[in-house]
């Protein structure tokens, strides 16, 4: 089992932050600021923002995806290996 903080995440104050949501007591897992001069801007890190808040669902539907396959319920291989690898870049402690 990883450590990261139960989902699920949603973003606050102007997309600029993204925090454990429905939790009595809400934990901040990012503060995304905007790096002057950069190529995305705003937009870029409230996209980014967004993502991070996706994360613990994209991680279950991940573990439901090679689950299916892994029961014979799924066949695409490709698309196996690959959530296989997110899950696996997900849940590591480095």
């Amino acid at each position: 089992m990883s450590n990261y903080t139960k989902g699920p995440w949603e973003t606050v104050e102007d997309e600029s932050f993204v925090r454990q949501k429905d939790a009595m007591i809400r934990m901040y897992i990012a503060s995304l600021v905007d790096i002057p001069n950069s190529s995305g801007g705003e937009a870029s890190t409230r996209a980014n923002a967004r993502l991070i808040a996706a994360a613990p669902e994209l991680l279950e539907a991940c573990k439901e995806f090679v689950r299916k396959v892994e029961c014979g319920q799924a066949r695409s291989t490709a698309s196996y290996q690959q959530m296989r690898a997110a899950i696996a870049k997900a849940e590591s402690n480095v």
